[in-house]
């Protein structure tokens, strides 16, 4: 089957999340995190409700959560030009799939810029699903006018990986530049191999 599509994470790949702080710096509030994270990402509270319930569960004020942990996001560079240059080659759609609340994504990557890079954007909170649901990995390749069998799916998280494989992706574990291109290019390779001897 030929590769059409190639969908990029947000947060772990295109932008470094500072997230992962919140549980570096109250690791005791772990599960109370991540069900205001969950309710964010599923839609269920806007991005002023979830600093409001962060900021009362660790003490601080929601500016300070809005500044320490939201603000303080660093885009990947590296990475987005990647996705930028695969979308410019003309020889792929380009997704992207990300488990976020509403507001939270547009201070990373502004709406103009998201139009110029991918296809179209699949964004947890619009969708009332959540990687590694496999549903997802289906709805978006259906936004792009493919079958699951024809994407690869690029993300931080191991089970998300396992997600868009169930769904019947390709999946690479991103872990850095050189190594998600490398293992990109080799199942691009794979792919044209299986064509060319079918």
């Amino acid at each position: 089957m030929a590769i059409k599509a190639i969908i990029f994470d947000c947060f772990g790949v295109l932008v470094i999340a500072r997230r992962i702080k919140l549980y570096q710096d109250y690791p005791q509030f772990k599960t109370e995190i991540d069900d205001l994270g969950y309710q964010s990402d599923y839609g269920m509270t806007s991005r002023q409700q979830f600093d409001d319930s962060i900021a009362e569960l660790v003490g601080l004020t929601p500016g300070e959560v809005e500044a320490e942990y939201w603000a303080a996001n660093v885009r990947n560079e590296p990475a987005i030009t990647w996705a930028r240059e695969l979308k410019l080659s003309g020889q792929y759609k380009i997704g992207m799939l990300s488990n976020i609340g509403r507001g939270f994504i547009d201070d990373s990557l502004p709406p103009a810029e998201q139009a110029s890079l991918f296809d179209t954007v699949v964004l947890s909170c619009d969708v009332g699903m959540v990687k590694p649901d496999p549903r997802i990995f289906e709805f978006i390749a259906e936004r792009l006018g493919v079958i699951p069998d024809e994407c690869i799916m690029i993300d931080d998280l191991p089970s998300n990986i396992d997600g868009a494989e169930r769904a019947g992706m390709q999946g690479i574990v991103f872990g850095s530049i050189g190594q998600a291109q490398a293992e990109l290019k080799h199942l691009l390779e794979l792919s044209n191999a299986r064509i060319t001897r079918g």
